[in-house]
């Protein structure tokens, strides 16, 4: 059984890595959609830049962490 996470008119189907707003697939690139995954699986809580970097690119990758954590937001929004 998929478990989805909703939130206003959007769904997340974790496990098929989709989301959804009115049942319609809306397309995210994978950081993004990784990016959306971790704040909704911590409502409530501070999520740190550097949790957001190690989520997003990992410790062994070496991207200008500003401009893509910024990319990544607003393609989430």
């Amino acid at each position: 059984m998929r478990t989805l996470i909703r939130f206003g008119t959007f769904q997340l189907d974790p496990q098929a890595g989709q989301l959804l707003k009115n049942g319609r697939v809306v397309r995210l690139k994978p950081q993004p959609l990784r990016l959306l995954q971790l704040l909704l699986s911590r409502p409530g809580d501070l999520v740190t830049r550097d949790e957001i970097r190690d989520v997003l690119w990992g410790t062994e990758t070496f991207v200008d962490f500003e401009q893509g954590m910024n990319t990544a937001v607003r393609q989430i929004r």
